[in-house]
């Protein structure tokens, strides 16, 4: 086995924490640095993660010190979105092998496409953490779509909340995974805002519907707060059956399975019930198993060992896409037709074009949980 690659992390939040528990129970990787604003942040990072021989971090306030002054194979980018592209550029001009940048892969498409061609400059891997393309259930039915078991793909329906570029991010990168990453045509879709909330201090509906259309025929349908319902699973439906997806299982039904047939993935944390205690909130098989499973084949990919990863950064900007091509087609009221064209935040112009007035004045943000102190907006100026 080669020599372990050294991370710095950038961030250290609870996403960074995702990171790093895939990473240290990957075995492929030592923890040497960490950047963040809050000492304390990183003191309680470090109490985390205490009982991993290959975690020794450094601390740094500042990221850019942190990449200077550190010898790292693998920067680890888990802040708010709009650090995402800051970050990685300086990350990529540094003169490390890859980056593992949280989702949404940034907050408009021009600066996702930014990241992509400095990384491709400077040779640098970029991957987006859309862990659940690991998820042994996502897997299961991405097999049984692809064996034929429900026929040609009609429609994919999912269930969202709390804003498309944070929430359903992660669904429209379901959808093409499940497809075969098959490409999104065009996109139909409109929102309503009347309270003037951020995530992560990008602006956010409060409802929305998105419909997209797939190469093929396939089509889908992202249902955001209208209904009480959200999660991460999808009702699928084909020509020859239908396919009920969770996080854990998958139910099946078609002329041969004479009724609903419910099928357990083969995953490790599902298998073994393994509990590592590190978020009551996560379910193990999705967001742990799915960690562990995307740093292993980060590793093998940065080190040359495949040159296929499935969280390339290309995916990571489609899914971007998809979701800003519903706040584009509120805007333009039209059909959306992909690639996109409008690289700025669509919502951010409805909203400053007074296209979006707020019924239910007060700004706020609905992560504002996870800062420090006495903070109640993010720190995306000292970036």
């Amino acid at each position: 086995m080669a020599d372990k690659l050294r991370v710095g992390v950038i961030g250290c939040g609870d996403m960074s924490r995702n990171h790093v528990f895939g990473y240290l129970r990957a075995d492929r990787y030592e923890i040497v640095a960490l950047a963040d604003l809050s000492t304390e942040a990183m003191k309680d990072f470090d109490e985390h993660f205490a009982e991993y021989s290959h975690y020794k971090a450094e601390h740094f306030t500042d990221f850019r010190e942190m990449l200077t002054q550190s010898t790292l194979d693998v920067v680890s980018i888990g802040v708010w979105d709009k650090g995402h592209k800051p970050m990685t550029l300086a990350a990529a001009a540094s003169g490390v092998k890859a980056i593992l940048c949280e989702k949404p892969m940034a907050d408009t498409l021009g600066a996702a496409a930014d990241m992509r061609l400095v990384c491709d400059r400077h040779n640098v891997k970029l991957g987006i953490g859309h862990q659940r393309r690991w998820n042994p259930a996502y897997n299961l039915a991405k097999d049984m779509i692809a064996d034929g078991e429900i026929g040609d793909v009609r429609m994919i329906t999912a269930f969202a909340r709390d804003g498309l570029p944070n929430y359903s991010s992660h669904q429209a990168d379901m959808f093409r995974y499940l497809l075969g990453d098959l490409e999104c045509l065009w996109v139909m879709g409109n929102v309503e805002r009347e309270t003037d909330q951020f995530a992560r201090s990008i602006p956010i509906e409060d409802k929305a519907l998105g419909h997209f259309g797939f190469e093929g025929g396939a089509q889908a349908i992202i249902v955001a707060s209208l209904t009480p319902r959200s999660g991460w699973g999808a009702w699928i439906t084909g020509s020859e059956g239908m396919i009920d997806l969770s996080l854990n299982d998958v139910k099946l039904s078609n002329a041969r399975s004479g009724g609903w047939q419910q099928h357990f993935p083969d995953g490790d944390f599902q298998k073994n019930g393994e509990d590592t205690g590190f978020a009551v909130a996560y379910d193990n098989v999705d967001v742990q198993e799915a960690a562990i499973a995307q740093a292993r084949d980060f590793a093998a990919w940065v080190s040359g060992e495949t040159d296929y990863f499935r969280g390339e950064a290309q995916h990571g900007y489609k899914a971007l896409e998809m979701v800003h091509a519903v706040y584009e087609s509120a805007r333009t009221h039209t059909q959306v037709q992909l690639p996109m064209k409008t690289m700025v935040h669509p919502l951010e112009l409805m909203i400053e074009e007074g296209d979006l007035p707020v019924r239910y004045p007060g700004k706020y943000d609905i992560r504002n949980r996870s800062l420090r102190g006495e903070n109640t907006a993010s720190d995306e100026d000292n970036v």
